[in-house]
């Protein structure tokens, strides 16, 4: 009967002559000589058993991979850290008339669509502290709620300037006050953020950061956000002042946080802003900016921040970066460096950007009429298209501007440190009115019942009519 000699490392079937297997190469003197139906049958067999194992080595790796996207995931969903909801649902959502917070709204649109005629450009009256107004008033309900520079919180009549109330606090005041409930909020420069009642001022609550505060508070659905000197952000239970989480950064969060949908933004001053899960406190996102005098804005799909290197972002807030992203873009971008690569990898969520570099952006963009506006200390006003950033119209004021620019309906207001404020057409950029107060205008004009209140560091607040 016919033989074969197989190969006694990988089976393969060889000549009985031959030294050598052509296979592999292995010498065949421990060669085997087997018939041909034994040969094909060893063969048959080595090939399932081969099978076998590239089966079991695949669904290891499998696996593995499943288990870890699942880690990563899981994480990157915030799945470990799912709170229990807050005890309320109370938001500094502004109701027809009212402007309850910093921009108007937890999402800092600084926007009223009602159609608000212009002020005819009478003082209704004039409230006038002993320190310079660094803060935005909130309007709810017709009262007005200040934090002032001569250390207290206040409620005034909005028609009158009425004080109906005082709470004393422990040094001059730049947060402005959020109003949502029964309950006014409010930090402090001694680290605290204050939850006061909003019928006659009197402590609710308190909360200790771990250093001063000068961003604003913003309360949406149960929750109050709000930055630290101590590089954190918080997020506190509304009604009891529980916290529930805090982020970390390398930087100081002078910011007001910026609060929609599922998300919360922010500037830290490491030169970031953040998007977190507004529900867990985990990462989403986190993209490069230069300095920033001012907090991020979001409308329904888009995170809007300018800084003072004249760079405006657009971020897609539904983005999330997880934990291998970073590093690949760091790797990508030492390639670029050595010119190995011909493009830098754009940042996850990255829409669009507008720049100029000649300006030096302020404040908090305005979103409204489809446009976004930014301010300049230069002087000037930018409107730039929604979708792709592009200019629209630009408006050029007499003196610097330091502040956020409002809108209320079809007209942008805007004041400059020469205490001018002005009235401009939203949609053309024209100038239609201008309104001169004492001092340097320092807080967000402020539309709300037919009334346009603004605050100067001479320590007035204007009721113009």
């Amino acid at each position: 009967m016919d033989t074969i000699l197989l190969c006694p490392a990988c089976g393969h079937q060889n000549d009985l002559d031959a030294v050598y297997c052509n296979g592999c190469r292995t010498r065949l003197e421990r060669g085997k000589h087997v018939t041909h139906e034994e040969a094909d049958d060893l063969e048959a067999r080595l090939r399932a058993a081969a099978r076998r194992r590239r089966i079991v080595r695949w669904s290891v790796v499998a696996s593995l991979l499943i288990v870890v996207g699942g880690w990563i995931g899981f994480q990157s969903l915030g799945g470990t850290n799912r709170l229990i909801a807050p005890v309320s649902v109370i938001s500094a959502n502004p109701t027809q008339g009212d402007w309850p917070m910093f921009q108007r709204s937890p999402s800092h649109a600084g926007f009223v669509s009602d159609a608000v005629p212009i002020p005819g450009g009478q003082v209704a009256w004039r409230f006038e502290t002993d320190a310079p107004i660094l803060s935005s008033p909130a309007v709810v309900q017709g009262i007005v709620y200040l934090s002032t520079g001569d250390r207290r919180v206040l409620a005034l009549r909005a028609n009158t300037g009425e004080l109906i109330w005082e709470h004393e606090v422990t040094g001059p005041v730049d947060s402005s006050p959020a109003v949502a409930g029964d309950l006014v909020f409010v930090g402090l420069k001694d680290g605290r953020l204050l939850a006061l009642a909003k019928s006659d001022g009197a402590l609710e609550w308190e909360f200790p950061t771990g250093d001063l505060v000068y961003s604003s508070p913003s309360v949406y659905q149960g929750v109050v956000y709000i930055g630290s000197g101590d590089n954190n952000l918080y997020a506190l239970d509304a009604v009891t002042g529980r916290k529930r989480w805090n982020y970390s950064t390398e930087g100081r969060i002078l910011s007001d946080p910026a609060a929609h949908q599922d998300v919360v933004a922010f500037n830290s001053q490491d030169r970031h802003v953040y998007v977190v899960d507004a529900d867990t406190g985990k990462h989403r996102l986190d993209l490069l900016t230069a300095e920033t005098k001012g907090a991020p804005a979001i409308d329904e799909e888009l995170v809007y921040v300018a800084d003072t290197r004249g760079l405006v972002l657009a971020i897609d807030f539904s983005k999330r970066e997880l934990p291998f992203e970073d590093t690949a873009r760091w790797v990508r971008t030492q390639l670029f460096v050595w010119n190995l690569v011909d493009t830098l990898p754009p940042p996850k969520g990255f829409v669009w950007r507008f720049r100029n570099p000649r300006e030096s952006f302020v404040g908090t963009p305005a979103i409204g009429n489809g446009m976004i506006y930014v301010a300049s200390e230069s002087g000037s006003v930018y409107a730039l298209n929604r979708s792709d950033g592009q200019p629209v119209w630009k408006f050029t004021a007499d003196a610097k501007i330091t502040g956020s620019p409002s809108i209320a309906g079809q007209t942008l207001y805007v004041g400059d440190t020469e205490g001018v404020l002005y009235g401009v057409d939203a949609l053309t950029g024209e100038a239609r009115w201008q309104f001169q107060v004492n001092g340097r205008i320092s807080s967000t004009p402020v539309v709300a019942n037919g009334m346009l209140y603004v605050a100067s560091d001479d320590g007035n607040l204007y009721a113009i009519e």
